[in-house]
């Protein structure tokens, strides 16, 4: 990485480049609070949500089924649709920590508050339609949102100089066929044309740059100003999958989801900027790489009797894809490399349904959601942990042909730590500050979903 020099201050590195790096696609990758570890959202059906997802790959009765497992909608006859919208509440909390400038800033102490509560609530709506056009052979459509999410950290907080907002939204269309082969082999398969936009912001040290090169009337922490980047992209991806129903009663579902390689488009603007440092904190462009990655996901649904059914559910992401995160300007400057080195992750659920009469259906579900983030490159942009879901819900007919859905999923985590050390002398990184904290998370979320059928 190349370091900028300002104009008439030779000697004093200003790492503008670096500030865009980070920003661009955010350090990690611009997530927030999510539902889900890593930046995935999971919540697209209030029916597979009131049993923390559990066999949702092998269920077949409801339209958001679709979602997981686009051979679901063989056994769908007519026509029929579902509305969804989820209300996801986060909260994420460092509850102690303390930062320092690099020691060639200075290395004094950052001043502030640990930021408050950095999740943002958020609404996240689906919907989903299905067409019998011959007796073996279904049309569908899903418009969902999978991937996102957004945090915000208060404009005082002593880890301001690595976040402070971060926003990732998808939106993703995907229209689907299915084809029953036999009476107990549903085949489908569709495509994904996927919208994503990101913006992230974080405060920038002018201050401590200035004071670096011994500009007079420069203090650290005295004149933050802010760095942004907003970036935007459509790619493409697929989806196939298949459900078998080995004997009455179960039925097995596998699906698996691409990967989707977004190249983001970025416009980098500088606000709050001093005018000796102005000529190095120009706006300019970026790109960078966004991959949403590919999934595995295995489900089982075995009725016990007529009231009692057992659902499970296994899924595998290859989080493993997001190694490092590549920076390339507009400008001319060199490109910006970031090792993040995220692993694999499971999730893992076990639920399951009681029938209470010809209208209601009860159910609840509990699952271990598994964080790909590894210790070492944790950041105060994804705090993340491993997750523990505990959820419940009903499904009502409340005309014929009418179904209401609700769920409602409290998900625990355990406290972690961030620990971003000086880069020290050498490391062009000069302006970041060492970082370390703990944080405490949770999220509370609320599904509602109307089906229907003609």
């Amino acid at each position: 990485m190349s370091v900028l020099r300002c104009p008439g201050r030779p000697g004093g590195p200003i790492l503008a480049n670096l500030v865009l790096a980070n920003l661009l696609l955010g350090n990690p990758l611009l997530a927030g609070r999510a539902g889900a570890t890593g930046y995935e959202l999971r919540e697209q059906s209030a029916v597979g949500q009131g049993a923390a997802f559990a066999g949702a790959a092998a269920r077949d009765d409801d339209p958001s089924m679709l979602f997981f497992n686009p051979a679901a909608m063989a056994s769908l006859p007519g026509i029929q649709g579902a509305l969804i919208g989820s209300g996801i509440f986060p909260e994420a909390r460092m509850t102690e920590g303390r930062a320092n400038r690099n020691a060639l800033l200075g290395g004094s102490p950052v001043a502030g508050s640990l930021g408050g509560d950095i999740g943002i609530d958020a609404f996240v709506p689906a919907s989903y339609g299905t067409l019998q056009f011959a007796p073996d052979w279904h049309l569908g459509i899903a418009v969902t949102s999978p991937w996102g999410l957004v945090s915000k950290g208060s404009e005082d907080s002593i880890a301001r100089y690595h976040a402070l907002t971060s926003s990732l939204k998808t939106v993703n269309i995907a229209p689907a066929l299915s084809w029953q082969a036999t009476p107990s082999l549903s085949l489908g398969l569709g495509l994904q044309i996927q919208y994503s936009t990101a913006r992230l912001s974080n405060a920038t040290d002018f201050g401590a740059i200035g004071a670096a090169q011994r500009i007079p009337g420069f203090v650290p922490g005295t004149r933050d100003g802010r760095a942004t980047v907003a970036g935007d992209d459509t790619a493409l991806g697929w989806q196939i999958g298949a459900q078998w129903q080995p004997l009455a009663g179960t039925r097995l579902g596998l699906a698996f989801r691409s990967a989707i390689f977004h190249s983001l488009e970025g416009d980098a603007t500088f606000e709050g900027v001093p005018a000796a440092l102005s000529p190095a904190f120009a706006n300019t462009a970026g790109r960078a790489k966004l991959t949403v990655p590919e999934t595995v996901t295995l489900g089982l649904r075995q009725r016990i009797d007529d009231r009692w059914t057992l659902l499970a559910g296994l899924e595998w992401t290859n989080w493993s894809r997001f190694r490092d995160l590549t920076v390339v300007f507009a400008n001319g400057r060199p490109p910006s490399v970031t090792e993040e080195r995220w692993h694999d992750s499971v999730f893992v659920s076990l639920g399951g349904e009681y029938r209470w009469s010809e209208a209601l259906t009860l159910r609840a579900g509990f699952a271990y959601d598994q964080s790909p983030v590894p210790d070492a490159t944790r950041t105060p942009r994804i705090p993340d942990s491993d997750r523990y879901w505990l959820s419940a819900g009903a499904s009502y007919e409340i005309r014929r042909n009418v179904r209401l859905s609700l769920a409602y999923t409290h998900i625990f985590a355990p406290s972690v730590s961030v620990n971003l050390q000086d880069p020290g002398p050498g490391n062009t990184n000069l302006f970041r500050t060492s970082l370390t904290g703990t944080y405490q998370t949770s999220v509370d979320i609320v599904s509602a979903q109307l089906s229907f059928a003609f």
